[in-house]
């Protein structure tokens, strides 16, 4: 009786925890939809690449699994205190429900890492050799704005605009965007430019973004595993029948 009297105040505690952690994960949703930052990156790599729609996918998933885990927790506290075999239950159904879905969003993550690494910096560099000097398009405004943004140049360096036809035609100059002030009447040459290409700033800021959500997902998932049994113990002990009155 004292164990499952343990596991009862346990399980509440799991609970709250577990319900705040709720907003972690809604958190890192809207992050991954609305910041700032995140649209002018995915902006430009709507261009010829799979992986904005998949990265909002997992925008979409977070914030799908935020809501289910405040339900959740909410759960697991009406079941723990009224000791409801029903109501705890549905709690352990919906845990293994919830860890099935971050499993799911850790796998997902894992399988992008293949494109992001591998395709994305040839596809953007063969998009780069179309870059318009002259008459700018979609494409040059948001290149520019990533330049401005991550202080960078390229993808990989600005070396990526040696194969540019209006680098070539304009005297090997490169975009004003490459640098951060402008000189010899307005042209940006490579010795002032930025050294660094995007593809590496932006992967260190991205997989900044990974390793936190990596974190967060880890941290719960522990938590969720010690509710899940403590919500074991408390639902075997417990009385056979639940009362609602």
């Amino acid at each position: 009786m004292a164990c499952c009297l343990c596991a009862k105040y346990f399980l509440l505690f799991f609970n709250l925890i577990i319900w705040l952690s709720g907003g972690a994960f809604l958190s890192c949703g809207i992050l991954v939809l609305y910041k700032r930052d995140l649209h002018e990156l995915f902006a430009l790599l709507s261009y010829d690449s799979r992986l904005v729609p998949s990265f909002l996918n997992v925008g979409y998933v977070l914030i799908g699994v935020g809501a289910l885990v405040f339900i959740v927790g909410l759960l697991g506290c009406c079941g723990s205190v009224r000791e409801s075999r029903l109501l705890l239950g549905l709690y352990v159904f919906f845990i293994i429900l919830v860890m099935g879905g971050e499993l799911v969003v850790a796998m997902y993550t894992v399988l992008l890492g293949d494109e992001w690494d591998t395709k994305l910096p040839s596809t953007l560099k063969r998009r780069l050799q179309t870059y318009n000097y002259s008459t700018p398009h979609q494409f040059e405004f948001d290149l520019d704005t990533v330049h401005k943004q991550f202080v960078c140049c390229g993808i990989e360096g600005p070396s990526d605009f040696y194969t540019n036809n209006d680098y070539k035609l304009y005297g090997n100059h490169l975009p004003s965007s490459c640098c951060n002030r402008l000189l010899l009447n307005g042209v940006c040459i490579e010795a002032d430019s930025y050294r660094l290409g995007c593809f590496q700033i932006i992967n260190e800021y991205v997989q900044f973004y990974s390793k936190l959500i990596v974190a967060i997902g880890i941290g719960i998932a522990v938590f969720e595993l010690i509710a899940l049994l403590m919500a074991v113990c408390v639902c075997r002990n417990t009385k056979d029948e639940d009362e609602f009155d």
